[in-house]
């Protein structure tokens, strides 16, 4: 049983650094950027699709739309989880001491 989850994991971390690996700059813990900075910062459209469904009481919307949604990064080297959808836009601030908020 041991020896499966271990050689599980070891995929899991394979996989996962496969696909960090096309990252030009991954967010870092705590870390709270919008999906237009994360695709600017080679982050697929499926990478912020799926983060943004991992929040299960988030609002249903297209693609397109997912430069609007606010991410949590989860880890140092570039995890995200979906935060908030901002209805009127998210803020691009551009700094890494200051995070990217939702506009009013």
């Amino acid at each position: 049983m041991v020896v499966k989850y271990h050689s599980g994991l070891a995929v899991l971390l394979a996989f996962s650094s496969a696909v960090l690996a096309q990252i030009t700059t991954p967010c870092t813990y705590q870390e709270y950027l919008c999906g237009s900075t994360l695709l600017t910062n080679g982050y697929a459209v499926a990478d912020l699709r799926t983060a943004y469904d991992a929040n299960l009481n988030s609002p249903v919307i297209p693609d397109t739309a997912l430069n609007k949604v606010l991410f949590r990064c989860t880890d140092n080297v570039g995890a995200i989880v979906g935060n908030s959808y901002c209805i009127v836009g998210c803020g691009v601030v551009g700094d890494n001491l200051v995070d990217d908020m939702c506009t009013m």
